[in-house]
C-alpha cells in the first residue's frame, strides 16, 4: 500500500475536466488534499472500440506529499 493510501478518503470519476476542476475547488475549500489524473477508458456507449477521457480525483484527509525526483526515477 502506498503511503498516501492511508490518507485517502474517496475517489471520484468525472467525464469532463470542468467537473473534475469543480471537485478540486470544493476539496480545496474544505482544506482537503487532492490528486488529479486523467486516463483513456473504453467507450461503453460505442461498438467501434473507441475510447473516452475520464478524470479521476482522489480526495485525501490532508495534502499528499509530492514525490521527490529520486522517488520518481525508481517508479
Amino acid at each position: 500500500m502506498a503511503e498516501n493510501d492511508t490518507n485517502l478518503l474517496s475517489t471520484h470519476y468525472f467525464d469532463s475536466a470542468a467537473e473534475a476542476a469543480e471537485a478540486v475547488r470544493a476539496a480545496d475549500l474544505l482544506g482537503l488534499g487532492v490528486a488529479l489524473a486523467n486516463r483513456l477508458v473504453p467507450d461503453t456507449d460505442s461498438d467501434d472500440g473507441s475510447f473516452v477521457e475520464e478524470w479521476v480525483v482522489d480526495v485525501f484527509a490532508s495534502v499528499p506529499e509530492a514525490e521527490t525526483d529520486d522517488e520518481a526515477e525508481v517508479a
